[in-house]
């Protein structure tokens, strides 16, 4: 049965382009709403993108600051230490009357002191640095040593008589005993005439410690003191 279609054939290909029309509104809505909410999203994006970068430079800034402050305290601790060390040299650990009695505590009752000299000697301590692998490396001489660090040496010279040969050795032994000495050696010992009485000039060459404390010469000073109290004869002990 065929279909008789009672409508204007203009009404039907207006009514065509009406739908194809609002078709493409619709779709023309919808691709620009898509549009829209993409730059929106790309514009949250953006933001929040730029607020990082913003923490990140900031976390930047806070950091070359405190980085900068690090390097301000350690030049200042190295300057501080250094002033230190300075300091600890300039000052004496061990007084000279210190030393001086330490020295008179040891020496025996039958020896006396002609004279007594303090040097204090700046000792430069050099490392020479490994060689680096490989034939025919040459080295300079000023790249071979390479200053380490300063340290004060002192050193004492001590010129005294004795009756006998004996009695000196009983100093350097005494002397020995004392923790302020690193080393005692016996410069000289010979015979001389004073006032017609032969006797024996000696002198002897003292090396104190490097960090020595005029405390540990307490003890020392003490215990040289009773040796040599042992040491006279029976009579002559007070």
């Amino acid at each position: 049965m065929s279909t008789i279609n009672l409508l204007p054939k203009d009404y039907v290909e207006s009514r065509i382009r009406r739908r194809a029309n609002v078709m493409c509104l619709i779709l023309f809505a919808i691709v620009l709403s898509a549009v829209l909410a993409a730059a929106v999203v790309s514009e949250q994006s953006s933001r929040h993108t730029q607020a990082v970068r913003d923490r990140i430079d900031a976390s930047y800034a806070d950091a070359a600051k405190f980085l900068a402050q690090m390097q301000t305290l350690e030049i200042q601790r190295s300057q501080m230490l250094h002033k230190a060390e300075v300091t600890t040299s300039l000052v004496e650990r061990v007084p000279r009357s210190t030393l001086l009695a330490v020295v008179t505590a040891a020496l025996p009752s039958t020896c006396s002191l002609e004279k007594v000299t303090l040097d204090t000697q700046r000792v430069i301590v050099r490392e020479e640095p490994a060689a680096p692998a490989g034939k025919g490396t040459k080295l300079t001489t000023d790249s071979r040593q390479t200053a380490k660090n300063q340290s004060t040496q002192v050193v004492m010279e001590v010129t005294g008589r004795a009756f006998t040969d004996v009695d000196v050795a009983r100093f350097i032994a005494n002397l020995l005993r004392c923790p302020l000495m690193t080393s005692v050696d016996l410069v000289y010992s010979e015979e001389k005439t004073f006032d017609k009485t032969a006797v024996r000039q000696f002198q002897v060459r003292l090396e104190l410690k490097p960090n020595a404390d005029a405390i540990d010469a307490i003890p020392g000073a003490a215990a040289a003191a009773a040796h040599e109290l042992d040491q006279q004869p029976a009579g002559r002990k007070t």
